[in-house]
């Protein structure tokens, strides 16, 4: 039991440490203002952003579902709201990339304001489990 719960917490930090590694990456990528990047965006937040944003929350809930008194933090509470919220920001910043043409400067300025909330948002869980 104790074995399948480290499992799990060890496959849930990698796969944030990997989110948000991607997430920073993208920004930075996005402070070039290069349009060449935008493949090299795509392909990342395809093959590491998607993946991440499914499998951290399946590894939250069966960790949850193991350690049942972790449902009597209320710092856990905020932690998924907050994660739930970059979630969202990111499966929309992805619709942006591939629906919508980033030449276009007003369309690039507000996917890169939906990836800056992604890494604020992901920076403000990493710090709540990090003061918990």
């Amino acid at each position: 039991m104790e074995f399948y719960y480290l499992i799990n917490k060890i496959l849930h930090i990698v796969g944030m440490a990997s989110w948000f590694g991607v997430a920073l990456a993208i920004s930075i990528i996005l402070s070039k203002n290069d349009y060449k990047d935008l493949d090299l965006i795509l392909d990342l937040s395809t093959k590491v952003e998607m993946p991440a944003s499914f499998f951290i929350p399946l590894t939250g809930v069966l960790m949850m579902i193991e350690n049942t008194n972790l449902l009597q933090d209320g710092w856990l509470y905020l932690k998924i709201a907050v994660g739930l919220i970059a979630i969202v920001f990111t499966h929309i910043s992805r619709a942006f990339l591939i629906h919508k043409d980033l030449k276009n400067i007003y369309t690039l300025q507000k996917f890169t304001f939906y990836r800056n909330i992604c890494l604020v948002t992901l920076t403000f869980v990493i710090i709540i489990v990090g003061y918990k």
